[in-house]
């Protein structure tokens, strides 16, 4: 039987927790396979082995374990893979295939791009990665969002790479270039992190420069439509 393990990073925060929770349930609402879990890489649970644990129990010999996020970085490449080895070895018998996480997709962006009004200047707020790949593939998006919006894009962060996300608001709100800037945050659950852009948005806004906070990207439904596309290519080849 069939099962569908959705792996998310996971949050300190209960409303964190809640939102992955509720992404979780609108996205299995419209796939028909019979077993679907929710499980978390750290800070909560069910962890990913007891993910997977929970569809054996359920009846599952086959498991397609997705991971919930928006770039391939080291979470995707190393600490995921790790823990899904740690499950095959407790459950030989059952087929576990590794997905992919949303990576560079033009529908996102057109999505994204469909939401921005009235801006003349974006902030594209990413989480934050060491991995030189993940850190690509976000400039490539925000090149894409600037071509498919023409307005400028600034991409920045919340942690772990350059620019820094308080430094580039910093910068935006004493320029005279741009008076109405879009914050996207490039996330897919806010979390704690929430309170900090809030409060670094608010103490940078002044009479000359407007900045307008959008929702994560789990608002938009193009993303059950990637990982319905996700699952189809998966019950092709099984």
């Amino acid at each position: 039987m069939k099962a569908v393990l959705y792996i998310c990073h996971g949050s300190r925060s209960a409303e964190g927790q809640k939102e992955a929770v509720a992404f979780v349930e609108r996205l299995s609402s419209s796939i028909s396979i019979p077993i679907q879990h929710i499980c978390f890489l750290e800070l909560c649970e069910p962890n990913i082995v007891t993910g997977v644990e929970r569809c054996v129990r359920d009846g599952a010999t086959t498991i397609l374990a997705i991971p919930l996020l928006l770039l391939s970085a080291n979470h995707a490449k190393h600490d995921i893979p790790l823990e899904l080895e740690k499950a095959k070895e407790m459950f030989p018998s059952v087929t576990i295939t590794y997905g992919k996480p949303f990576g560079v997709q033009h529908d996102i962006v057109s999505a994204i791009s469909d939401t921005i009004q009235q801006a003349d200047a974006i902030m594209l707020v990413g989480r934050g990665s060491s991995d030189t790949e993940a850190q690509a593939d976000f400039q490539q998006i925000a090149y894409l969002l600037q071509n498919e919006t023409n307005i400028p894009v600034y991409p920045c962060y919340l942690a772990a790479a350059s620019p820094s996300f308080s430094d580039v608001v910093a910068s935006l709100s004493k320029t005279a270039n741009h008076k109405r800037v879009a914050v996207v945050p490039y996330i897919l659950f806010f979390g704690q992190l929430l309170d900090y852009i809030h409060q670094t948005l608010q103490a940078q806004q002044t009479s000359e420069v407007s900045f307008t906070l959008y929702p994560p990207i789990r608002t938009y439904d193009v993303l059950d439509r990637l990982v319905e596309k996700q699952l189809n290519e998966w019950e092709e080849k099984v």
